[in-house]
């Protein structure tokens, strides 16, 4: 994402990154790219490629995208030259669509949709799921897809129906455990760390790692 929000939000300071994912991209050889150079450690066992608002040049009119034949596959080339590196990589994807979307679909096994449990919640999830499935048949994958409950409110009435709507509708696709709104994920941010890091042992903390669990103990079937 352009906005390089992961960046910000896990310390890394905007002014020192030399080297983002979108060069990457551009690379004619992944493979010969020293990772190092690309890919910062900002906790344990967490790596961060970062991007920058420049990543937001390469989809845009006659940028350096448009012009290549595998426009929609830059993503997938690097991270295959780097796998061997990481057991996982979660891709941060812009709220717009473009090249870059389609170059996370191509790259991507499964898509994490985050639902803020609100009053728009349901209406936006729907339309967000129809979307990646439209795009992922346009680059001719089929796509699983599984919904996050997000910034839920434990007090709320409201927020646990429409948890309870969202669960019913896309039942088996659903995380079994919301991520609910906490203070401390705020604190995590300004700090320039994750949550682990942060507030290890925290009911933040155990959110996410319910939700990492479920996605690796799980396999994510693609939507009929």
């Amino acid at each position: 994402d352009p906005q390089s929000h992961c960046a910000a939000g896990l310390g890394v300071p905007d002014q020192r990154i030399e080297r983002t994912i979108g060069d990457a991209m551009l690379a004619e050889n992944p493979a010969a790219l020293p990772v190092d150079e690309f890919v910062w450690e900002v906790g344990r066992n967490l790596h961060l490629a970062p991007s920058s608002v420049t990543l937001s040049l390469l989809e845009a009119p006659n940028g350096p995208l448009t012009a290549r034949f595998d426009r929609d596959r830059r993503l997938a080339r690097v991270l295959a030259a780097w796998k061997d590196r990481f057991d996982w990589c979660v891709i941060d994807c812009p709220p717009t669509i473009g090249y870059l979307t389609f170059n996370a679909l191509r790259a991507a096994d499964e898509a994490l949709v985050p639902v803020e449990t609100g009053f728009f919640a349901l209406r936006g999830a729907e339309r967000q799921v129809a979307t990646i499935g439209a795009l992922a048949d346009q680059v001719g994958r089929k796509l699983a897809v599984r919904i996050v409950p997000t910034l839920h409110r434990d007090g709320s009435q409201l927020s646990h129906d429409i948890l309870g709507a969202i669960g019913r509708k896309f039942t088996a696709h659903i995380a079994p455990t919301p991520i609910r709104e906490h203070e401390v994920l705020r604190e995590a941010v300004s700090y320039g760390q994750s949550v682990v890091a942060f507030a290890p042992g925290s009911p933040a903390h155990d959110d996410f790692r319910a939700l990492a669990e479920w996605i690796v103990a799980t396999q994510a079937t693609v939507s009929a």
